[in-house]
């Protein structure tokens, strides 16, 4: 299969975020650079334009986490999740402010990298210019992680239930 192995055999469609004016009402979001889906076995997932990095709109809400973006938005519905965390490395190279969100999607386990931008907010970036943060902005993986993880207690704790994304 050559030097960059990839899984892209019969992965089933993904599930369409609702039209943005019917979205629910967001527990966070942020602005974000998609770097891609890895498999279970860390090999590039391929369909679906899921190989396509891209910039993106997270919004994660009580239902899913939608991933907006130009080169192919879906939907991680909350069912799905598996767990997130911060980390140094996707796909073997060093990314800071990095995202790592692991869900399941037609009985596969796979992995998703977004690199968080610093403001999180047009205000957070008027601030920042005007000198009335200590610091610079820095991204919220952190507050992700923790919510995504609630998230998941909740559905393994409160529902026992089977789920095909």
């Amino acid at each position: 299969m050559g030097l960059f192995k990839r899984a892209s055999d019969g992965i089933a469609e993904l599930v369409p975020i609702p039209p943005i004016a019917d979205l629910p009402p967001a527990k966070l979001q942020a602005s974000a650079r998609y770097l891609g889906t890895l498999d279970a076995d860390g090999r590039r997932v391929i369909g679906h334009s899921l190989s396509a990095r891209s910039a993106a709109r997270l919004s994660l809400s009580a239902e899913a986490i939608d991933v907006v973006r130009i080169a192919g938005s879906f939907r991680i519905r909350t069912e799905a999740l598996r767990g997130a965390r911060g980390d140094r490395q996707f796909g073997g190279k060093p990314v800071p402010d990095l995202l790592v969100i692991r869900w399941q999607h037609d009985g596969r386990d796979w992995e998703t990298g977004f690199r968080l931008d610093a403001a999180k907010s047009v205000r957070d970036v008027a601030k920042a210019q005007l000198g009335k943060n200590t610091g610079p902005a820095q991204p919220e993986v952190g507050a992700w992680v923790r919510t995504i993880s609630k998230l998941v207690r909740t559905n393994t704790n409160g529902k026992a239930g089977e789920s095909n994304d």
